[in-house]
């Protein structure tokens, strides 16, 4: 799969979810998705990044709590899944809160169905909270 596949993918995937309110950045291949809830405010769930420097999925596992160690326990999880380093991918500074995952590294039909159940069943520990 190339990454434009995986892109497109996931942004069917994502809106698939549930009620989903989605952003694009004016500038950027970027798009922020916000589930919509009937009770509370809502924050963003995931980001898709197309532009070079990042061109990857990010899932925000504990936003607003920029000392959450979840970010890197749930990083940890999905690199033993689909096989790879964050730190020897990408060169940027990750958030400790936040999940990366590479579109270069879903390359298989097998890692992308992997990666949405990932992706699934952390959408349902956002909504519970």
């Amino acid at each position: 799969m190339n990454e434009l596949q995986v892109f497109s993918e996931l942004h069917k995937f994502l809106n698939s979810l549930g009620p989903m309110e989605f952003t694009l950045a004016p500038k950027s291949l970027t798009l922020g998705y916000k589930p919509i809830r009937f009770a509370g405010r809502r924050q963003k769930f995931a980001t898709l990044y197309g532009e070079k420097r990042y061109n990857c999925l990010i899932l925000h596992v504990d936003q607003g709590n920029q000392e959450s160690k979840k970010g890197k326990m749930t990083q940890k999880e999905i690199q033993q899944l689909l096989y790879f380093d964050i730190q020897e991918i990408r060169g940027f500074a990750l958030k400790k809160n936040e999940v990366y995952i590479p579109f270069e590294v879903i390359d298989t039909k097998e890692k992308i169905e992997d990666l949405k159940d990932f992706v699934q069943e952390q959408y349902m520990i956002f909504i519970k909270r």
